[in-house]
């Protein structure tokens, strides 16, 4: 016999708790730009009081309002790809002192690109004898992330670590980032190859970014795997986490993004890429954690890479007493970020187009962050809020 009882919906509810979390959060007159927010997931609930980050912003800094980009004589980088998010007037639970954060205009495109290349992994079939550490295919991975809004997945990273990236650029910056093989006479290899010939094309129009992003990213297919004696300390941990997540190629793609010729190799830059670049990895493994370690313990994975899993090694701390340690590191690598930009303005050693990418970088780390809370991927369907 059918039930009478009727399930009440949850629609209204979905609504008011996505108000909530983006209300504010874009300025009227960008709303048609605004990519949707279904997700917030806070992992870090209850963060330590005894720990408060300070303001981080390189508008502050160089004394500078933040779309005058004639206020300042060290800063020349254009707003045309991009809005600003008003994230504080938003509530989103993002537990740093970064204070800027953008979005690009054609997340859609970006979008698309990511289906385009998903799409060509789960049809051909050379992926489907590719098996990964779980024992699925890439095809199979492929196939499972085109079941669900990709936006919502690791396609949203693009989206807000470079959205000065115009249309093109971010269409081969959103193929780029998951890129992590490389086939023979296959589509998708010539689907590699077209990447290719765009990417030196752009540096054709503007810019030497393109060949650093090539570069850095067949350094990434080739970085070593950890070694199974573990890591002796933090430092040693995050020395090897720099290759381990990709954070070159994420440097070579900020230039890329912003059409720039810089050298990223200067010494002058080179601490505070190393601080920016530690950022990058401690948020992501802060926000990854409680996945990897259900992953882990259900035998889906043979290893932990993450900062929390380390310190609760190496200190035989508990997981949340873990997870504070790392945030307070984050804190700490916010201070040393903090203190080289002001080292950097009082030395006055920095063209303007250098400058244009230390705050590129900025809008890395802090779009890194701010995808790391608005997807799905780390806190999965229980964080949905649209």
């Amino acid at each position: 016999m059918e039930s009478n009882h009727v399930i009440p919906s949850t629609a209204g509810i979905k609504d008011k708790a996505h108000d909530f979390w983006t209300s504010g959060l874009i300025d009227a007159v960008h709303l048609n730009f605004l990519c949707p927010i279904r997700y917030v997931h806070d992992y870090l609930p209850s963060p330590p009081t005894w720990l408060m980050p300070q303001p981080l912003s390189l508008s502050n800094i160089l004394q500078r309002d933040e779309d005058d980009i004639t206020a300042s004589p060290f800063y020349t980088l254009e707003r045309a790809s991009s809005v600003y998010l008003h994230t504080t007037a938003a509530r989103l639970p993002l537990h740093t002192g970064l204070k800027d954060f953008r979005q690009n205009k054609y997340w859609r495109a970006n979008e698309d690109s990511t289906k385009e290349l998903l799409q060509l992994f789960a049809q051909d079939r050379k992926c489907s004898d590719v098996l990964l550490s779980d024992n699925r295919s890439l095809s199979d991975l492929a196939e499972k992330q085109l079941e669900n809004e990709v936006i919502d997945t690791y396609s949203r990273f693009s989206v807000y670590m470079f959205p000065e990236a115009d249309e093109e650029r971010i269409r081969l910056l959103a193929q780029s980032v998951i890129l992590t093989f490389i086939f023979d006479d296959t589509p998708l290899e010539r689907r590699i190859s077209d990447i290719r010939t765009r990417l030196l094309a752009c540096d054709d129009e503007e810019g030497n970014g393109g060949a650093d992003v090539l570069e850095t990213l067949i350094s990434f297919w080739c970085h070593a795997e950890p070694s199974r004696e573990g890591f002796s300390s933090v430092r040693d941990y995050l020395d090897y986490r720099r290759e381990d997540i990709a954070n070159p190629f994420i440097s070579s793609s900020v230039k890329f993004s912003i059409c720039s010729s810089v050298d990223r190799t200067k010494p002058e830059l080179g601490r505070l890429l190393r601080h920016i670049g530690d950022h990058i990895s401690i948020v992501n493994d802060l926000a990854s954690f409680d996945k990897e370690k259900r992953h882990f313990d259900a035998g889906k994975a043979n290893s932990m890479i993450n900062l929390v899993h380390v310190i609760a090694t190496l200190e035989r701390a508990e997981t949340q007493t873990a997870k504070s340690m790392a945030y307070a590191w984050q804190l700490c690598t916010e201070n040393a970020i903090l203190e080289e930009l002001t080292a950097l303005k009082r030395r006055n050693g920095l063209s303007s187009e250098e400058w244009s990418f230390v705050d590129a970088c900025l809008m890395a780390a802090s779009g890194n962050l701010l995808a790391s809370v608005v997807m799905s991927r780390y806190g999965g369907e229980k964080t949905r809020v649209a």
